[in-house]
């Protein structure tokens, strides 16, 4: 459930922050004249369209050296909302026991499956990765900390 909420609120905090389209002048959001297309031609005034997500994804792996993340022991895969490409790295300590960061590489993360409450005493398990993605609660000195979703 404080998975679900907090997926809600991240939602829609990122749906505020959208501008509001001008209807008046027959743009959305986004600045592209409704009839333009993917891959259509620059606007009028010399503007040319916004890039794609599949832009975005050919440029993040463009941008990844896949040799270098290999030695590191990491993997190229898409991840996020948009798709985009990064170096995932393991880390050594993956799934140990821990009380707090001091104890991981990464971040110590609540068992998924554990519903108590926020500030509550638990023990976690240090993360798999290096990914930012997904949904958790962090253990913090010993105790849950806010569960947040990062996408």
């Amino acid at each position: 459930m404080r998975v679900l909420l907090a997926t809600l609120a991240v939602t829609f905090s990122l749906a505020a922050c959208a501008r509001p389209s001008d209807e008046a002048s027959g743009e959305d959001p986004r600045g592209v004249a409704p009839e333009a297309e993917v891959g259509a031609e620059p606007r009028t005034g010399g503007e040319s369209m916004p890039k794609t997500i599949d832009d975005f994804r050919a440029e993040s792996l463009a941008a990844i050296d896949k040799e270098a993340c290999a030695a590191k022991g990491g993997e190229v895969r898409q991840e996020g909302i948009l798709g985009g490409y990064r170096c995932t790295v393991p880390y050594a300590d993956a799934g140990k026991a821990c009380a707090g960061k001091a104890d991981c590489e990464g971040k110590c993360l609540a068992p998924p499956e554990l519903e108590a409450e926020t500030g509550a005493a638990a023990t976690g398990a240090c993360q798999a990765n290096d990914s930012p993605f997904g949904c958790y609660a962090e253990i913090i000195d010993g105790k849950i900390a806010e569960a947040i979703c990062v996408d």
